[in-house]
């Protein structure tokens, strides 16, 4: 016969669970309240800042800094040249030198540290000194807030390997002179056949400037007979020197019957040049027109079923009217002749 297993469950007294919910709670509260994991919300204002210097001048410009969270906060501020290594224009603050081509950070004084009250903001001046042999077109830096930084190690401070969250203001600043504007379409596409709207245009702009450009205009649509039927507005935002952007776009039309234009014009710099590229693509419910010659398939085929079955049946009827008429023509016949007499021989041929 098996052996029965006696299984005990655990209940803890009442004094017992107390405690242990207490710790938990108490747990999580001390958690939520540590540094590693307290929020700080920054804003620079203003995010972007366009400055034109020329050689060797000398400009103040006003920044702030709003402290969104509910402690004091003392802000490092870092000054760093910036690269763009994506196609959607995110520029990244870097540590290392740079192409002298590009970078301004040098040319940047600012404060080291800013105290700034919770819900409050902070007002404060940089200077920007261009150097005297400082080429013509575009210089770019990224002024970044790091809270609390001042308090992490000094090791960390001098690599920055901790970045922590950080926000900052990116400064354009333009050299007049001699400067290249040159930009190109890479790539402008959408799908080349399409069943239903929206249609979706995208795009990549590459920039061989010696300065930021931004490229704005329109995509217009045009129909089989050349007529535009719409236009849809392009903004690619500012293309750093030697990068490339993306855009993405759609035509919000559901339906449609045919083939289609869409070309695209953009304009972008003092001189106002225009970059164009155009494509062709269809819009046509293939299925949906489908379908319905399918139901109209249907529809004449049984048409012609019902027309033949009654065809039939008609001509079925006259044979039967005709042989009722027939026998209609005998019965009469035979309804006029004479009775034979009794006793009159008959003839029989």
């Amino acid at each position: 016969m098996p052996k029965l297993i006696k299984v005990s469950s655990f209940c803890p007294s009442a004094p017992t669970a107390m405690l242990l919910v207490g710790s938990f709670v108490a747990s999580l509260l001390l958690l939520a309240a540590s540094p590693a994991h307290a929020q700080s919300t920054i804003s620079a204002i203003p995010p972007r800042l366009e400055v034109t210097l020329n050689p060797g001048e000398t400009k103040e410009f006003e920044l702030k800094v709003r402290n969104e969270s509910e402690t004091t906060q003392t802000y490092t501020v870092r000054v760093q040249d910036v690269i763009v290594t994506d196609d959607i224009g995110t520029p990244i603050p870097v540590t290392e030198d740079v192409s002298g081509r590009w970078s301004s950070a040098s040319w940047i004084s600012a404060p080291r540290l800013i105290p700034v009250d919770a819900k409050s903001a902070y007002s404060y001046n940089i200077r920007i000194t261009a150097p005297t042999n400082a080429l013509p077109g575009g210089h770019y830096a990224m002024l970044t807030y790091q809270p609390n930084a001042h308090l992490l190690p000094a090791e960390l401070q001098k690599t920055g390997s901790l970045i922590g969250q950080r926000t900052g203001t990116i400064i354009y600043i333009t050299i007049p002179g001699a400067i290249t504007q040159n930009a190109l379409i890479r790539q402008f596409q959408a799908p080349t056949f399409n069943e239903f709207g929206p249609v979706p245009f995208t795009g990549s702009i590459e920039n061989l400037s010696d300065i930021h450009v931004n490229p704005t205009g329109a995509i217009s649509i045009f129909n089989i007979f050349g007529r535009r039927v719409a236009s849809i507005d392009v903004s690619s935002g500012n293309i750093f020197p030697g990068a490339s952007r993306r855009f993405e776009v759609a035509w919000d039309r559901k339906w449609g019957i045919g083939p289609y234009r869409a070309q695209i014009n953009l304009i972008y710099g003092p001189s106002s040049k225009i970059l164009t590229e155009s494509l062709n693509f269809w819009l046509f419910p293939i299925r949906l027109i489908i379908a319905v010659l399918v139901v109209i398939i249907l529809i004449l085929v049984a048409a012609v079923l019902v027309k033949k079955r009654l065809i039939v049946k008609e001509k079925q009827l006259e044979k039967e009217v005709e042989e009722l008429k027939r026998q209609v023509e005998s019965s009469h016949h035979h309804s006029q002749e004479p009775p034979i007499s009794p006793g009159e021989p008959t003839h029989t041929v």
